[in-house]
């Protein structure tokens, strides 16, 4: 809170409800309460590399690709970003 800075983390347990919009959706919702409700200035995200549904969809709701470590790609999200 005092760096005005959160993580995102979204998992879709079951693959029935994958390529419908939910994570999309619900992702837009987590960043619109980060900024408008906690005030948050950026929002992290990270995924395992091989992810590249999720790559798109944080992508798509304005992250920005910060780089990979550990099998993991990292965004980052700040607050004019559309979403």
């Amino acid at each position: 809170m005092e760096r005005k800075e959160c993580t995102l983390s979204i998992h879709m347990q079951n693959d029935a409800v994958k390529g419908r919009g939910y994570g999309t959706c619900a992702e837009r919702l987590a960043l619109k309460y980060a900024f408008d409700v906690l005030g948050m200035a950026a929002v992290t995200a990270d995924t395992v590399i091989k992810n590249t549904r999720s790559q798109y969809v944080l992508g798509k709701v304005g992250f920005q690709y910060i780089g990979e470590k550990d099998g993991f790609k990292y965004y980052r999200c700040v607050q004019q970003a559309v979403y």
